[in-house]
């Protein structure tokens, strides 16, 4: 598949036909390398990126491309009637302004394929601490807008009382 153009004076970023676009491959490494050309580094970024970060055992957080819309960027469907498929997490930097644009005379239909991969990395203590939470909570008994708990122990020590004024919690060690 072709990679997208470019029109830094018109802000457009242009898909050259239907099919299926990878969006790191097709379109983000295509603006890399015409940023590189001429004076093409005059004009706003057309993207900005997160993720791609190594933690550990060999993976890494999927990447991110964010399309700056903010500035003014757009991703301009092609000269043709058919199906497109962007596949990748292209996501608009600013998700109230339009990210793409139809080109008048045609009938694009765009699918944006995202990856719903994402990794999250706990320490074994954090794991150990989180297990001791759910399991302290699991004991405790709901109703409504407050939490109704048998106390009977503390930290290991014996707890007398109700918690009354007239009948204060007490602990023994």
């Amino acid at each position: 598949m072709s990679d997208a153009t470019f029109d830094g004076a018109n802000l457009h970023i242009t898909l050259p036909s239907t099919g299926s676009f990878d969006t790191q491959k097709n379109i983000y490494s295509a603006w890399k390398e015409w940023i590189r050309l001429s004076d093409n580094a005059k004009y706003p970024p057309a993207f900005d990126t997160t993720g791609g970060d190594a933690v550990g055992s060999g993976q890494v957080v999927a990447p991110y491309f964010f399309c700056r819309n903010d500035l003014g960027w757009r991703i301009k469907m092609p000269s043709a009637d058919g199906e497109i498929i962007v596949s990748g997490n292209l996501f608009p930097r600013d998700p109230d302004s339009s990210l793409f644009e139809q080109t008048s005379g045609y009938d694009a239909f765009l699918r944006l394929e995202v990856s719903t991969r994402a990794v999250v990395v706990t320490s074994d203590a954090d794991t150990a601490l989180l297990t001791a939470i759910n399991s302290q909570v699991s004991k405790l008994n709901f109703h409504g807008d407050y939490v109704q708990a048998d106390i009977k122990e503390i930290n290991s020590n014996l707890v007398l009382g109700t918690g009354q004024t007239s009948d204060k919690w007490k602990g023994v060690q």
